[in-house]
């Protein structure tokens, strides 16, 4: 039976550093307005670096930011129209080669992410794209997305390998599942308790499928 890749796409297949923040401060200026009314500003000042630097539940559940507050980013996030102008790692095209089955599964906003595949120009590459929409009241997070991949496909996990960047996320769901786990670290990253492998470069993935 064949072997199946799952990717993860923020800072695996493209670093989001590389969103200029021109692109979005739209978005983060007029947040930064409701953020002050409701923390004042010297708490607003610690917290919007942080959106800038980690994903926005994180920051989100750290600052305990209610419902409202989080419908309101997110009507910000879902009406803007996106011009981001990104480019997939240079050794993306090692990805586009491979043989093997491939599935993106990403997770964020619904049409932030739809916006970011869709600069990439990636869509083809990939047998099937699923988003883990992070204020989708049904959210069943990427675990509960690679249950259902399972599910479906009726594969053997140890045919199953999840490939992304973050210990917290796809990687540590991975390993919960008994999946191999395989972390990029395009930045230097220490290998995480729940990567089997830790890989630098798209190129090393042909020793490790073998």
């Amino acid at each position: 039976m064949n072997q199946l890749l799952i990717f993860d796409l923020d800072d695996t297949l493209f670093e989001t550093k590389s969103i200029s923040e021109k692109s979005v401060k739209p978005i983060f200026d007029k947040f930064e307005s409701l953020l002050t009314k409701r923390y004042g500003k010297e708490m607003t000042e610690k917290i919007v670096p942080e959106l800038w630097k980690f994903p926005f539940d994180f920051v989100a559940q750290k600052y305990k930011f209610d419902n409202k507050l989080n419908s309101e980013f997110a009507s910000l996030v879902n009406e803007y129209e996106y011009q981001l102008n990104i480019k997939t790692f240079e050794d993306f095209g090692i990805v586009q080669n491979l043989l093997q089955e491939k599935i993106l599964v990403t997770t964020g906003f619904l049409k932030l992410q739809n916006a970011k595949i869709r600069d990439l120009g990636i869509e083809k590459e990939f047998g099937e794209i699923y988003i883990d929409d992070i204020l989708d009241p049904k959210r069943i997070h990427k675990k509960g997305i690679f249950k259902s991949i399972l599910l479906k496909k009726n594969i053997n996990p140890n045919l199953i390998y999840v490939i992304g960047d973050n210990p917290n996320s796809e990687l540590k769901a991975g390993f919960e599942l008994d999946l191999n786990t395989i972390q990029v670290s395009k930045f230097g990253q220490e290998k995480s308790e729940y990567a089997k492998h830790c890989i630098t470069d798209f190129s090393e993935l042909k020793t490790i499928l073998k």
